[in-house]
């Protein structure tokens, strides 16, 4: 490992000759090597302005936009080290986590950093480097400084072996390969790099190029398919804004066996498995996984709370509106799915129930208010524990829900003229970019689409932990929950509230649901079952051990906690009816028909299709503000 760094700082010594018409000003340069991508190493050489200054002091962010958690990348950091511009080694030391302080002594006109990387989190939001392919996010990979943050940043790749493309939202150099550019650090970190052998789609939409990146798949992906209704999903996305805010646009699909998706300006970064393609279900799912991150592009990344319009890359940014620009991108996800004519009536509207479901089976939702959901995302939704659920919501999931309810707000109070897609147009239209919006913004912006004083219904909704009112959004649409099922006499279900794992032959308590008979009886997380109604228990399913149960009915259940035999008496209860089901109601009037066909977007048969409504593509993206204080 020695020799390796040596040999890596010895080929450095020299900076590129493709650097030399940008060194000017506070220009950032880098050199990303892939040499070490067999042991998921990067290394990196920055190169930063030092004329006329004593010192320069580095940092590297600790968080990155779109995932709202501090996540300390300097960790990862094995190997630091500083010279000058003829090779001379500097003075370096760490006076912060993520900061460090090169001494310059004005003697210097550069100052060259080299750094070990490595990368072996595979996520969205994190760096992965192997043999196969390396995917950079720029938050854990670059360090920069603070005078330099609104100065272009270079980056030059070398040493890639045999991967054939590299796909990124950075400008592309017409003359050195492997080399990009970035009007800012926040457009840095705002632009993921994968390199790897890649399959890629071009299509347009709105005279704008489109990008489906794949990387991985074996054979199982038809990514002229898959190109083809994330096209519908663009369109979606058109119509309802109306305007195309950047040039061109990359979806980044990794076909890596697992999942999640990040935002940003001008790209989005996905993983998916190579068997969602297959599955009817799982790609719905990742159909609606484009549509959330390309929502982004307006909603939260263009439009922002003016709390993130400018990052602050080193602390935590705190807003109670994390609702509105996670909640509401998620009620539009599926929704654009339908509309862009990939799902059914059907299918959409078990998306929907499969919401409210998750929603009202949360027990956590009559603890923690959705505002506060929001801005407690740093310590509480990324840190999930055995009580999560009984003390927590979650933004997407309520803020989805909610985004249903105040669209049948505000489309009940309009009389039907105004709908959730022009506030957020109007939103969009007004606070764009460096403007930001605030919470009474938002929700002054909301009562006047609706006609009327929406102040009581974001009271109850959103800054409280009451119950949602759903009668008068399904009354609107013409909507209904279908009723459960009848049990039959003595075939009732009961339950205890406990989830159990099995290790070894050891049943154990994973969770308990706050009120349940479990939790009523003092029965623990971690505790070990032994035994319920004198008979053993050797699996995580119950159901044969409470057969027979009615509610009402008291048994013996044997714990072990910490190698200590307890008993404890269990009080059966009924199982909760959980069936959140949506459904149109039997005879729903004209009128109802009506408003659940528009905002569905259905067609009737005899209907000509006639397109989406032509957005306007900006001449100048809103992602590139020489004076943009916030990303990218």
């Amino acid at each position: 490992m020695k020799n390796s760094c040596l040999t890596f700082f010895l080929t450095c010594l020299l900076l590129p000759p493709a650097w030399g018409p940008y060194l000017q000003g506070q220009d950032v340069h880098y050199r990303l090597d892939f040499s070490q991508a067999a042991s998921h190493h990067l290394l990196v050489e920055a190169t930063f302005d030092a004329r006329g200054r004593d010192s320069v002091e580095i940092y590297m962010p600790v968080w990155t936009p779109g995932s709202y958690l501090v996540r300390e990348y300097a960790r990862n950091i094995e190997t630091l080290s500083a010279r000058d511009a003829t090779g001379n080694p500097l003075s370096i030391r760490k006076t912060r986590k993520n900061r460090w302080t090169i001494d310059s002594g004005k003697k210097t006109d550069a100052i060259v950093v080299s750094y070990r990387l490595y990368c072996r989190e595979l996520s969205v939001r994190t760096n992965w480097v192997e043999e196969g392919f390396a995917i950079l996010n720029g938050a854990p990979t670059f360090l920069t400084t603070v005078e330099s943050r609104k100065s272009p940043h270079h980056v030059l790749m070398v040493n890639t072996g045999k991967w054939t493309e590299i796909s990124t939202a950075l400008v592309r150099d017409s003359k050195q390969k492997n080399f990009f550019h970035a009007d800012d650090f926040d457009y840095l970190v705002d632009s993921p790099i994968l390199l790897g052998n890649q399959s890629i789609k071009k299509f347009e939409v709105a005279g704008v190029e489109h990008q489906l990146v794949n990387l991985g798949g074996d054979g199982l992906w038809d990514i002229e398919k898959a190109a083809e209704d994330v096209s519908k999903i663009v369109e979606a996305n058109h119509e309802l804004w109306g305007v195309v805010p950047y040039r061109n646009y990359k979806f980044l699909n990794l076909i890596v066996e697992t999942g999640g998706g990040l935002e940003h300006d001008n790209s989005t970064l996905m993983m998916t498995s190579r068997w969602s393609f297959g599955s009817r279900s799982r790609y719905l799912s990742w159909l609606s996984l484009a549509s959330h991150e390309f929502f982004h592009t307006w909603n939260i990344r263009r439009l922002r709370p003016v709390e993130l319009v400018e990052y602050d890359y080193e602390n935590e940014n705190y807003f109670s509106t994390l609702w509105i620009g996670e909640g509401i991108t998620s009620y539009y996800d599926d929704l654009l799915v339908k509309r862009a004519g990939l799902s059914s009536e059907r299918e959409y509207l078990e998306q929907l129930s499969r919401q409210i479901r998750s929603l009202q089976s949360t027990e956590g939702r009559l603890t923690q208010s959705l505002s506060d959901s929001s801005l407690d995302t740093w310590i509480k939704f990324y840190r999930p524990d055995e009580n999560s659920k009984n003390a927590r919501i979650s933004y997407y999931t309520k803020g989805a829900v909610a985004g249903f309810l105040l669209d049948a707000e505000i489309r009940s109070g309009s009389g039907g003229k105004k709908t959730l897609d022009d506030l957020m147009r109007e939103l969009y239209r007004v606070h764009q970019g460096e403007v930001g919006f605030t919470s009474k913004q938002f929700r002054a912006l909301a009562s006047k689409m609706a006609g009327k004083d929406l102040t009581e219904w974001f009271r109850t909704s959103i800054d409280s932990t009451a119950e949602l009112d759903y009668q008068k959004a399904l009354d609107y649409f013409g909507l209904q929950f279908r009723k459960p099922s009848k049990s039959k006499p003595g075939e009732k279900t009961v339950w205890m509230g406990v989830s159990l794992t099995s290790e070894e032959g050891v049943i154990s308590v994973s969770a308990v649901t706050r009120g349940s008979p479990a939790f009523k009886a003092g029965i623990n997380v971690g505790d070990e079952i032994l035994a319920l109604d004198g008979y053993r228990v050797r699996s995580t399913d119950l159901a044969g051990k409470t057969k027979g149960i009615q509610p009402g009915d008291k048994r013996k259940c044997l714990i072990s906690r910490r190698g200590r035999v307890l008993k404890k008496e269990i009080h059966f209860e009924e199982k909760p009816a959980s069936n959140w089901a949506l459904s149109r109601v039997a005879k729903p009037s004209p009128e109802q028909r009506s408003r659940l066909d528009l905002w569905l977007k259905n067609e009737k048969p005899e209907t000509k299709k006639t397109g989406p409504q032509k957005a306007t593509t900006e001449k100048k993206p809103v992602v590139k503000k020489a004076k943009r204080k916030a990303g990218g």
